[in-house]
């Protein structure tokens, strides 16, 4: 899923950058509820062949299971997410320091690409984790309309 880390390469579809700007709006957004700027893990969603040739990239919000489990969400889903049949939610499993995680295609965001430090570069996904991301990405971008999901 993952490949070995080399922070001075370009960036990569499926990279994983620690402590980066992310603009977050609340549930229950109000007037006294404002959207922040939080320091999240993300992944890169753009395409690797339009990183170079683009000021803005895409990414998405990565949230760590503990969280998700906090919630009391039950196994039967939990499993679903390991099997990867949650389409809004990409997941990443556990690997040496990083922690079951999954990146949400809900939270996603248009960033200046100069905000992304290459040093805050954690993990690169492999290249069998980004035909996973891609396969995932149309899955969920491309699908026809379904009412139950």
């Amino acid at each position: 899923m993952y490949s070995d880390l080399d922070k001075r390469e370009p960036f990569f579809q499926g990279d994983i950058l620690q402590d980066t700007p992310f603009f977050v709006i609340p549930k229950g957004f109000s007037r006294s509820r404002q959207p922040t700027i939080q320091n999240l893990n993300v992944m890169i969603l753009t395409q690797t062949c339009d990183i170079e040739h683009r000021d803005f990239l895409i990414v998405g919000r990565i949230v760590e299971f503990q969280e998700l489990e906090q919630t009391g969400v039950n196994q039967d889903f939990l499993r679903g997410m390991r099997e990867r049949r949650i389409k809004y939610w990409f997941y990443l499993p556990t690997d040496r320091s990083f922690p079951e995680s999954y990146v949400d295609f809900t939270q996603i965001i248009y960033t200046p690409k100069n905000i992304l430090k290459k040093q805050n570069k954690i993990k690169s996904l492999s290249d069998l984790g980004r035909h996973w991301l891609a396969y995932q990405l149309s899955d969920y971008f491309g699908r026809p309309f379904d009412p139950t999901q």
